[in-house]
């Protein structure tokens, strides 16, 4: 496979699906605004021009989430609202993208990295993967909260007010954060193009209504809140608090 390079994202052709990597290792692939403004065009080229997509990460750690870096570093309010609304446009692409769209869990996922899991058709996950909510910690809020009553139930999204939530692979399966445990990534890639072709069996206009009642839908129900959220990010990530949080964890 070619692989094309473009701001902090691979991309690969493999039969009829468009293969991204979060490239970005030395950061353990945490979305920048550079990383996440890349995924989003490359998402949307895949659904535009490929029978499905394929998101994975390069190296050992699927992703960090959000970059905490960059957010620390925000100066001002329209700084963090640009970030965060970058952070909105790629869930909402990967939601209403008519193709589908594979999650490739390669190692760890992290904070957002766990959330973009919502919003793909199906997750794959190499086997000892852990997906965890660590942001709490810092004083930032999940990005998408919203969605967890319909997700997880009300008794599971409770979860995201501990700082320590964590789970295992097979937690995952069981909790349906995750449908497909794969031993390695070779594997992984022929499972989830084996996923892309079985659900393009499916009638495209069948396809199209089920994922429009599963997911599209919840991002129009939650879009109000979710605006709320975001506004809400912006403020708490330029409060001192949350920037002597931030750097703590950063001189680590």
């Amino acid at each position: 496979m070619n692989r094309e390079y473009m701001r902090n994202v691979a991309t690969a052709v493999s039969g009829n699906a468009l293969i991204i990597r979060l490239n970005r290792p030395e950061k353990r692939n945490a979305f920048s605004l550079e990383l996440t403004l890349s995924t989003r065009d490359a998402v949307a080229a895949g659904c535009r021009d490929y029978g499905g997509v394929i998101i994975t990460g390069e190296g050992k750690v699927f992703s960090a989430g959000l970059d905490l870096a960059e957010v620390y570093g925000f100066k001002t309010i329209d700084d963090s609202r640009k970030y965060f609304s970058a952070i909105r446009d790629l869930v909402v692409t990967i939601a209403n993208c008519e193709r589908p769209v594979i999650a490739l869990v390669n190692g760890s996922a992290y904070g957002f990295a766990t959330e973009l899991l919502y919003f793909v058709d199906h997750v794959v996950a190499v086997r000892g993967s852990e997906f965890s909510l660590p942001g709490i910690r810092y004083g930032l809020v999940p990005v998408t909260p919203a969605f967890a009553p319909y997700l997880f139930g009300i008794l599971r999204s409770r979860f995201f007010l501990d700082r320590d939530f964590r789970l295992g692979t097979d937690e995952a399966v069981a909790w349906g954060l995750v449908h497909r445990v794969v031993d390695n990534v070779d594997e992984g890639l022929r499972e989830s193009l084996g996923l892309i072709e079985k659900i393009n069996d499916v009638p495209h206009g069948t396809y199209l209504a089920i994922k429009k009642l599963m997911i599209s839908s919840l991002i129009r129900e939650a879009s109000d809140r979710w605006d709320e959220l975001l506004n809400t990010l912006a403020v708490e990530s330029l409060k001192p608090e949350v920037k002597a949080r931030l750097g703590k964890f950063l001189r680590k």
